[in-house]
């Protein structure tokens, strides 16, 4: 890594927090600056403008989750328990989440929904990434013949996605992680009961 690559990095992890908090349009390039302790030419010698930051932020943001989960899913070989594990880290790591700020999905898509945010592209290529994860285990699993043949998988995907993110909103407005719960013990209440063939 050059040393201005190491910038360009230590530049995102410090920016990503404080975007994920506060918003991808509220907060100005000199709160910015401040926050991370250098100047706006030290930024904008690494980055053409705060849209480029937001998005790097947010990518990176994701990756620290995407890791997460996909090392929990990866100890699991049956489709249910990965679809069981995969669910399960959003209670694991609620009180992670919401010290960062929140999901960060939730968050940049509500900031940058009706404002067409330049980061709006990130969070679509995030949801679809999402759901298509959900989409490969549950069509691996029924291949193998651990998963009903019947099964819609995008229906239960689209219903995985929003059941989290939901809960997610709620639990964090309401600042009672019970709707989480319910969300995911629902969701795996469905996987064990539905799904198993």
């Amino acid at each position: 890594m050059t040393k201005a690559d190491e910038t360009r990095q230590y530049i995102i992890e410090k920016a990503a927090p404080i975007f994920n908090k506060y918003g991808y349009d509220g907060f100005s390039m000199s709160q910015l600056t401040e926050a991370i302790g250098m100047t706006k030419g030290a930024v904008y010698g690494n980055f053409r403008n705060k849209d480029e930051i937001a998005r790097e932020a947010f990518d990176y943001n994701m990756s620290i989750i995407i890791d997460q989960i996909t090392a929990i899913v990866r100890t699991r070989k049956h489709a249910c328990d990965k679809l069981v594990a995969y669910a399960g880290y959003y209670i694991d790591c609620y009180q992670s989440i919401c010290e960062k700020g929140g999901c960060p999905i939730l968050n940049a898509a509500v900031d940058s929904d009706n404002r067409e945010l330049p980061v709006r592209k990130n969070v679509l290529q995030t949801i679809e990434m999402w759901l298509n994860s959900i989409i490969q285990i549950v069509e691996s699993g029924k291949r193998k013949g651990e998963i009903k043949a019947d099964l819609d998988s995008s229906e239960f995907a689209s219903l995985f996605v929003s059941s989290i993110e939901g809960a997610i909103m709620l639990s964090k407005v309401t600042r009672d992680p019970v709707h989480l719960e319910r969300a995911v013990n629902n969701i795996i209440e469905r996987v064990n009961r539905e799904l198993r063939a």
